[in-house]
């Protein structure tokens, strides 16, 4: 099924089978023989995915509980980083290249390329050795077998509205700590809880496609922003630390001064977008979503 709500379904029970099936499709991902970059970052999703449905049925759950399953499908998230954040960091290299031109592509960045590659080969190998990605898997089966006996009786929107709105909250705190420091800490922090906040959104979609589907968009795209940020941010700190891999201290600190500007480019848009997106009261925006379920509900009958 897609992953969107179900009238056939109630609101756990659907908020439940979500959970467990972006496990699934993490699992069929990873226990292929010899694990792709494609397989990774589509395992990576899936869990990003199961984490936002989780905390749409947090209410559900006793806190013991809850606390572990969100532990577990962190954890068993974390050693896939890697084979990704290499790649993504070459990627974020050549966009910035690109997108500065000829000044840009006259800087010596071969030893930085050179690195990245290297960094990327060992992190891959890293993740297919013997233990490294057993351990996730196993984790997953595990919480997969658990979570078909996880007892969340019959809720609807009394549970799956205060899920949405606790992230929708936490998403306008973490945009107002980043206004109020720019750090990368703090602008990570928001895009983790708009990422949940997109997700929840598509998961919510049926209730009303256009509106819904739109708001998902713009949060999807605020989330990319915010992600392009992060990774420009890690590239930075490579550089700043990998003094060896440049000739001359100016074409060092001509990359950083790119950097810098880029950053500062999409933490504008970030921003602009979440004012518009976040510009309702945390109460206001789950009571019209309220509205949305019982209307949905209503057409239905």
């Amino acid at each position: 099924m897609a992953f969107e709500l179900s009238r056939t379904e109630t609101g756990t029970s659907a908020a439940r089978r979500l959970v467990r099936q972006q496990m699934q499709n993490a699992l069929e991902a990873l226990c292929g023989r010899g694990v792709s970059d494609a397989a990774v970052h589509s395992a990576r999703k899936d869990l990003k995915k199961g984490r936002a449905v989780l905390r749409l049925l947090r209410d559900a759950l006793t806190p013991g509980i809850y606390v572990r399953a969100n532990a577990a499908l962190r954890d068993a998230a974390r050693p896939l980083s890697g084979p990704r954040d290499s790649t993504v960091l070459l990627d974020q290299l050549d966009e910035l290249v690109e997108c500065y031109g000829a000044g840009a592509r006259a800087l010596p960045l071969e030893k930085l390329r050179r690195t990245l590659r290297a960094e990327r080969t060992r992190a891959r190998r890293a993740l297919n050795g013997p233990v490294t990605l057993r351990r996730s898997v196993q984790s997953l089966r595990e919480l997969h077998e658990r979570s078909a006996r996880w007892r969340i009786s019959d809720h609807g929107w009394s549970v799956l509205g205060k899920g949405l709105q606790r992230v929708y909250t936490h998403a306008r705190e973490g945009m107002a700590t980043a206004r109020g420091k720019r750090s990368a800490e703090n602008l990570h922090e928001w895009r983790k809880q708009m990422k949940y906040l997109w997700h929840q959104l598509q998961v919510l979609q049926p209730l009303w496609p256009g509106q819904i589907g739109e708001l998902a968009d713009e949060a999807h795209r605020l989330a990319d922003y915010l992600g392009d940020d992060h990774d420009l941010a890690v590239l930075r700190a490579k550089v700043v630390e990998r003094r060896e891999l440049f000739p001359d201290p100016g074409s060092r600190g001509a990359l950083l001064a790119l950097i810098d500007r880029r950053r500062t480019e999409l933490q504008d848009k970030a921003f602009v977008l979440g004012e518009r997106l976040l510009q309702e009261k945390p109460r206001a925006f789950a009571a019209r979503f309220g509205r949305y379920w019982r209307e949905w509900h209503h057409r239905e009958r």
